[in-house]
């Protein structure tokens, strides 16, 4: 059994979230091959690129054919015709610098991050209203509308991850053939990007259980089975702690077993979506824990200063999963869930 997680835009790329090692070392501690994929800083890093941009200005002049007049051209068209051209020529540039310990420098670091701010908006211009910056996506729609998001994700005139996914990260599907994709959405923001990925994979007809899970599902837990056109996209989704129930998932699949027997589970079973017993907010059991590439098992002695990459000495930092206190780990937003145990997929 394979499976692969993918942790979708937007998120800040200056701050991995854990969601996915978390789960990954969990899984391959109980001996399922896993493939994680960080798709935020993978959409960031092919966007910052000067054939993108390029790629971006030509979108805007076959939109605004440019003439001896420019009346009606939007004045923002006009900045990226003027500026597109230096951007494209400094965008790799800058983001070596956020790359290397030219980034302590303040005034190189200033002037990179200009250009990578601006090179965004650049990018994002085509698929106006839509915006793309390093700490926040607008989708330009209602992503809390079932309605418009399925109708965006597969229009790749206003959805700037259609043609990104179908180059990159669906190829990519294809040549792993993962028996799950598990799609991780702890934001609204990720929505979009999330429903376009399965929206990609169903229209390619790859064989493979597309599951979502994560924070902001779990804040959808009462609308999923109100809205049975997204589970034309998704097999299931899962809600509350994932670890539990996806190694559950992955096993029942494995055996051509009944999905009713996966906890924490809302999947569609022929003409209705089920949700399955979540009461008990099923946690992990034990077995693996976060550690660089690779899932260690739950037996091992707490780490120390040995954890991967990181010197010796370096000071460590405790994450906590709440324990059905109301606490969230960090860099997960809380959501509305009173005394429940949030947990990441």
């Amino acid at each position: 059994m394979k499976v692969m997680l993918i942790f979708t835009p937007q998120w800040t790329p200056a701050m991995p979230h854990l969601a996915l090692p978390t789960l990954t070392a969990f899984l391959r501690g109980h001996g399922v091959e896993v493939i994680q994929r960080d798709l935020n800083l993978e959409t960031y890093d092919a966007i910052l690129t000067r054939a993108y941009l390029q790629q971006s200005m030509d979108r805007l002049r076959a939109r605004y054919p440019r003439g001896p007049r420019r009346g009606g051209v939007p004045e923002r068209v006009q900045w990226a015709w003027a500026e597109g051209p230096r951007l494209a020529a400094q965008v790799e540039g800058a983001k070596a610098t956020f790359r290397s310990p030219a980034f302590y420098d303040g005034e190189r670091s200033l002037a990179a991050f200009l250009v990578i701010a601006q090179a965004l908006e650049l990018a994002s211009l085509p698929f106006h209203p839509a915006q793309l910056e390093l700490t926040s996506f607008e989708a330009g729609l209602p992503v809390d509308s079932s309605r418009h998001l399925l109708a965006a994700a597969a229009d790749g005139t206003r959805n700037l991850f259609v043609e990104l996914f179908r180059r990159g990260i669906l190829t990519d599907i294809a040549r792993e053939r993962p028996d799950i994709v598990g799609i991780s959405i702890p934001t609204r923001g990720q929505m979009l990007a999330a429903v376009t990925l399965a929206h990609l994979i169903k229209e390619a007809k790859l064989p493979c259980h597309v599951t979502a899970g994560g924070p902001h599902v779990t804040m959808l837990r009462e609308q999923l089975p109100r809205t049975p056109a997204l589970f034309d996209l998704f097999d299931s989704a899962v809600i509350f702690a994932g670890e539990e129930p996806l190694l559950r998932l992955a096993e029942t699949l494995d055996a051509r077993g009944d999905l009713g027997s996966v906890p924490n589970l809302v999947w569609r079973d022929v003409d209705r979506v089920r949700v399955n017993d979540s009461s008990g907010h099923v946690g992990p059991s034990g077995g693996g824990r976060p550690r660089g590439n690779e899932g260690s098992r739950g037996d091992e002695k707490p780490p120390g200063d040995e954890i991967a990459g990181l010197p010796s000495g370096a000071p460590s930092m405790g994450l906590d999963r709440g324990a059905k206190t109301g606490r969230v780990a960090a860099g997960v937003q809380p959501a509305p869930l009173g005394n429940s145990d949030i947990s990441w997929f």
